[in-house]
């Protein structure tokens, strides 16, 4: 059976840019996404255009979840950087699909 999670990467930007044809060709899977680091900080994600359409007419529990995920990590960064400042994140609760 496979899997209903998407397909996730990290992938730095200059491997990004050596793969570049790689990375366009694994995005006809519209379950993969990949996260694009620079100097290991998260800065962007890349999905398909057909994924794209799909998260436009309605986002998926899997969507919410890497959202979640991706924001959780996004904020860890924010955090490292100024410990002094408060984190206020969303509250999510986890729904098996």
């Amino acid at each position: 059976m496979p899997s209903s999670q998407p397909r996730v990467r990290f992938i730095g930007s200059r491997e990004l840019h050596r793969d570049l044809p790689k990375v366009l060709d694994a995005l006809e899977d519209t379950e993969t996404r990949f996260v694009l680091t620079i100097h290991s900080k998260p800065k962007a994600v890349i999905i398909g255009a057909e994924a794209f359409l799909d998260l436009l007419r309605g986002p998926t529990a899997e969507d919410r979840l890497l959202a979640l995920q991706l924001g959780a990590l996004v904020q860890g960064h924010e955090t490292a950087s100024n410990p002094a400042e408060p984190v206020a994140g969303p509250r999510a609760e986890l729904v098996e699909v």
